[in-house]
C-alpha cells in the first residue's frame, strides 16, 4: 500500500513539472523567416554600430572634374584629420538623376548623396531620406536664409547645401541699344516692347530669350523680372509666355553657341547660371540678377547642391561629422576660391566676401529676413519642374499649367 501511494506521489510531481515548463514552449507560426524592417521614427533611429570606430564613408556627387578634384582635397584632409576613410564617386549629370533614383530605392545607396536643394523636402516626404540634425545639432554652419525652407520639414533638417548657382539675364547692351532698348527689360511691358522689336524684323532671324528645359530656374529669372513667381504666376505672365513662345530659344543642354548668338545680336537675352557666366562672359556682354535691390522680394532663381543621408545610409553619424567639415566657413571658403562657386553660409554674406569675389550683382540679394520666409516646405518641385518644362516646349497651355502648379503645390 505504502509503495503505491509514492507511485502516485511521484506521478503528481511529474504531472506539476511539465504543467510549469508549458507556457514557454509556444510553437512560432509565423511565416517570416526574418521579421520585416519597418521605418523608425527619426527621433528614434538606432545608432549604427561604434560611431567612433567607422572604417569608411561612401558618398556619391554630380560635379565637374576640377570640382571634384577639390572634394577629393578636403575630404582627404579629413580623412587624416578623423581617420575615417572616404570614398568619393563621381556620375555625369546627364547620368545623375537616374541614378540618384537607383540609389534611394534599391536599399543600396551611399552614405551621403548630393541632389539639388529644390528637391530635399519631396524626398524626404517619400521616406527616401534621415534627418540630419537628430545625429548632431548644428551641421555646419548656418545656410542662408533663403534655403532654409528647401531643407526643413516635420521638423527636421534634411539636407545640407554645399554651394549656390544663382541664375542670371544675360545681354549685349549694344546689340539692344541697336534695337532702341536700353538696358534689361524690368517689367511685362518692357518685355513687350522688346518683343515687338524683334517680331517688326521678319527677315532677321532673331531670338527674345535662350533657357534650359532641363530645369524651371531660367524661367524663374525672367518670371522675377516681371515681378513673378514660378509658384503664383499670374495669368497675364501666362499668357505671355505662350504668345511669345515662338520667338524662344530652348536648349536642353549646356549650349556654348548662345554667348555668339548674344554678342551677334541673334539672342536678345540668356538666362544662364552664374557659374556659366564665369567661364564664358566677357566685356562686350553684362549679366544682371532679374531683381534690383529696391524689389524687397527674395532671390528664386538660385540653384543650389545639397547634401541628403539616404534612408539606408549605414553610418549617419559619420556622415553628418563629414558633413560639419566639409560646410564649415573655413572648408566654403577655401570652395570658393578653388571653383568659383558661391557658399551657402549665411554668415559669410554678411561679413562680406573676399574682394577678390567680383559678382554682377550686389550680394545683399542673397540674404533674406527669417520673418520673410514662407511658413510651409517648398514640396512639390519635382511635379513643377515637369509643368514649367512642359509649357516650354506648348505640351501645356496656361490653364493646364496653373493646374499642374497647383497640384504641384498641395
Amino acid at each position: 500500500m505504502l509503495r503505491r501511494r509514492n507511485y502516485w506521489l511521484l506521478f503528481a510531481i511529474l504531472l506539476l513539472s511539465l504543467t510549469s515548463l508549458s507556457p514557454s514552449m509556444e510553437l512560432d507560426t509565423s511565416d517570416d523567416t526574418y521579421p520585416l524592417k519597418q521605418p523608425l521614427n527619426p527621433s528614434e533611429h538606432s545608432e549604427s554600430g561604434d560611431k567612433d570606430n567607422v572604417e569608411s564613408l561612401s558618398i556619391r556627387v554630380s560635379m565637374s572634374k576640377e570640382e571634384f578634384n577639390e572634394l577629393e582635397r578636403i575630404s582627404n584632409n579629413y580623412s587624416l584629420s578623423s581617420g575615417t576613410r572616404v570614398i568619393l564617386s563621381n556620375v555625369d549629370s546627364a547620368e545623375a538623376n537616374e541614378i540618384l533614383q537607383q540609389d534611394l530605392t534599391i536599399g543600396r545607396s551611399p552614405d551621403i548623396i548630393m541632389t539639388d536643394g529644390r528637391s530635399i523636402t519631396d524626398l524626404a516626404t517619400q521616406g527616401y531620406l534621415l534627418p540630419v540634425d537628430i545625429y548632431q545639432s548644428v551641421p555646419g554652419s548656418a545656410p542662408l536664409t533663403t534655403l532654409i525652407p528647401q531643407m526643413q520639414w516635420n521638423g527636421y533638417d534634411w539636407g545640407v547645401p554645399l554651394d549656390i548657382d544663382p541664375y542670371v539675364l544675360v545681354y549685349s547692351p549694344k546689340r539692344l541699344a541697336e534695337l532702341g532698348i536700353t538696358g534689361l527689360p524690368r517689367s511685362l511691358e518692357q518685355w513687350n516692347e522688346l518683343l515687338k522689336v524683334i517680331r517688326e524684323q521678319p527677315n532677321k532671324q532673331r531670338y527674345l530669350l535662350a533657357m534650359d528645359t532641363r530645369n524651371p530656374y531660367g524661367y524663374s529669372a525672367v518670371l522675377e523680372s516681371m515681378g513673378g513667381n514660378l509658384e503664383s504666376i499670374s495669368p497675364a505672365l501666362l499668357e505671355w509666355t505662350q504668345y511669345a513662345g515662338n520667338y524662344f530659344f530652348l536648349t536642353s543642354r549646356t549650349n556654348t553657341d548662345l554667348w555668339d548668338m548674344l554678342q551677334d545680336g541673334k539672342l536678345a537675352v540668356a538666362a544662364l547660371p552664374l557659374s556659366e557666366w564665369q567661364k564664358h562672359g566677357n566685356s562686350t556682354l553684362s549679366a544682371e540678377a532679374p531683381l534690383t535691390a529696391s524689389s524687397g522680394s527674395g532671390y528664386e532663381a538660385i540653384y543650389s547642391r545639397f547634401f541628403a543621408l539616404p534612408a539606408q545610409s549605414g553610418n549617419p553619424e559619420a556622415a553628418v561629422n563629414w558633413l560639419s567639415y566639409v560646410t564649415s566657413s573655413t572648408e566654403q571658403l577655401d570652395w570658393l576660391e578653388n571653383t568659383g562657386r558661391l557658399p551657402a553660409l549665411d554668415e559669410l554674406y554678411r561679413t562680406g566676401l573676399p574682394e577678390s569675389v567680383k559678382l554682377p550683382f550686389d550680394t545683399r540679394l542673397l540674404l533674406v529676413d527669417e520673418t520673410n520666409l514662407e511658413s510651409k516646405s517648398t514640396g512639390g518641385w519635382t511635379a513643377l519642374s515637369l509643368a514649367v518644362t512642359q509649357l516650354l516646349t506648348g505640351k501645356l497651355d496656361p490653364a493646364g499649367y496653373a493646374a499642374a502648379a497647383a497640384q504641384a503645390s498641395e
